[in-house]
């Protein structure tokens, strides 16, 4: 969202009066939502000050456990994130609200808490929700929610993502589920 988005943006000039701050050089997830039905979306924020191009990049989902994707995005060349904005993915039968602020839709989308989520660049693993090859039950514990039945958004203090779920989970604030506002 715009307030998100100036306040991220502000932490970043602060942390390196004018220049990005330290770690802020690739994407990360900055939201998820495991809604009711197919009202899930996540949301990849660009940190830098530059445009960036989503060629070469993909997000898998890893279901129910599996070290195998069952799932993945390729974005094409022609799509962006411009600096401090996000890309929003989105379930095709989301409710209206969402897919106003989506840029895409994608079946990268049907997950529940149970699923790990990995953002990729090229081979490179950025950021992950949940552990892949690990079956949590119903879900992963986050602050005061979880994977499941939530609306994550990354806390505002978080520059870069983590492929160490341990750490990541810290990260997030906690909404209740169908909480969209933040898109």
């Amino acid at each position: 969202t715009l307030m998100r988005k100036i306040t991220l943006f502000a932490l970043a000039l602060f942390a390196g009066f004018g220049a990005q701050a330290q770690g802020c050089d690739e994407l990360f997830f900055s939201e998820y939502a495991e809604g009711t039905s197919s009202n899930k979306y996540y949301e990849i924020y660009n940190p830098t000050a530059n445009t960036i191009s989503l060629s070469g990049y993909s997000v898998s989902v890893f279901s129910n456990g599996s070290t195998t994707a069952g799932n993945t995005i390729t974005f094409p060349a022609s799509a962006t994130i411009a600096p401090n904005d996000v890309y929003v993915v989105a379930n095709a039968n989301a409710d209206a609200t969402i897919l106003a602020f989506a840029d895409t839709t994608s079946t990268t989308t049907y997950y529940n808490g149970d699923d790990a989520v990995a953002l990729f660049n090229g081979t490179d693993t950025l950021d992950i929700i949940g552990i892949v090859g690990v079956d949590p039950g119903s879900s992963w514990p986050v602050d005061t929610g979880a994977t499941g039945e939530y609306t994550l958004v990354r806390k505002a203090s978080v520059s870069a993502g983590t492929t160490d779920w341990t750490q990541s989970a810290t990260e997030w604030d906690v909404y209740p589920q169908n909480t969209w506002t933040y898109g």
